[in-house]
């Protein structure tokens, strides 16, 4: 990914984060909660991929050290 690519993501968050926060907190408005909401099941899918990823990861260096200490031996 482009470095020009990953500034204009962070623009887009954070133009999100504060539009969310303006409509929610300030206005109660239905579309800042409706915003929240998405922002918060982003939050729990994140959490729950690194979770997947880094569980993933250990099964495999499992595997690899496992399968490596045999042909040492």
């Amino acid at each position: 990914m482009s470095k020009r690519t990953k500034r204009t993501i962070l623009i887009l968050g954070v133009v999100y984060a504060v539009a969310t926060l303006i409509l929610n907190n300030v206005l109660q408005t239905a579309i800042g909660g409706f915003m929240m909401t998405l922002s918060f099941l982003a939050l729990v899918v994140a959490i729950v991929s690194a979770i997947y990823y880094i569980i993933k990861y250990s099964i495999k260096q499992f595997i690899y050290n496992r399968k490596n200490r045999k042909s040492i031996e």
